[in-house]
């Protein structure tokens, strides 16, 4: 059995004959959808006992029939192969001794990002990025039951930005000078695991991180990267009182 068909028509009929099989069917036979492939069409059949379907597609629908024949092919299995069949969209990978060909989606369908930057970012150090990160991120919640506390609190004050991470156990806070002096003040609280991804990817090198604050998410700019969170909502713990000023 050989024939060329257009996906819709195939995965149309495919869908409307699968209806008759049942997933509790202990009868392999009846998990399975029948195609028989004659001069004047293809018919696909199925039946769990209960109720049966069969569907013809005309021989005026199939591109080319080549070779007719039977044969029943699981139908769970055939229905998703033929759904991630797409038309139009696949990448040829080819190296010496081996070939690799991979079916694509629309480009169309992918979520469009919001990659906007301000004007006036905070400009971080990579080195000094990288050890905000290493002395907080242990101090995170791994529960989800209180999601403030799976992030990491930025808070800035003119030249001071503190940064602190608190799983109601433990508590981290780093603070540091930066080198210039920021108008627009902020207190957010970024979820812990995107900024310790983050920090996988920093180098200790010369090239700044610029930081760029949105209502509902941050922008991290570093060399030819550009990395984009979301932000946690809500008023993160005030922490200042448990650490004392004196001992």
């Amino acid at each position: 059995m050989k024939f060329i068909i257009k996906k819709n028509i195939l995965l149309e009929n495919l869908l409307n004959t699968s209806k008759a099989i049942s997933s509790k069917n202990l009868i392999p036979i009846l998990t399975g959808i029948k195609f028989e492939l004659l001069e004047e069409g293809l018919y696909l059949s199925a039946s769990d006992s209960d109720i049966s379907i069969r569907t013809f597609i005309d021989k005026d629908k199939i591109t080319s029939i080549e070779q007719t024949g039977s044969v029943v092919i699981s139908g769970k299995y055939i229905v998703e192969i033929i759904k991630k069949v797409i038309d139009g969209y696949n990448m040829i990978i080819q190296t010496t001794g081996s070939e690799f060909n991979l079916n694509g989606i629309d480009p169309n369908e992918f979520p469009n990002l919001d990659l906007e930057e301000t004007k006036n970012p905070i400009v971080l150090n990579p080195v000094t990025f990288k050890n905000i990160i290493n002395q907080t991120f242990f101090a995170t919640s791994l529960s989800e039951t209180r999601p403030l506390l799976t992030g990491i609190n930025f808070k800035l004050n003119g030249d001071t930005l503190e940064v602190i991470a608190t799983d109601s156990y433990r508590l981290a806070r780093k603070q540091i000078e930066l080198k210039e002096k920021y108008e627009n003040d902020f207190n957010l609280v970024i979820p812990g695991k995107n900024l310790l991804e983050l920090a996988r990817i920093v180098d200790d090198d010369k090239e700044n991180i610029s930081m760029h604050i949105f209502n509902n998410k941050v922008l991290f700019k570093y060399k030819n990267i550009i990395f984009l969170s979301r932000l946690i909502g809500g008023t993160y713990p005030v922490t200042s009182h448990i650490i004392p000023k004196d001992f």
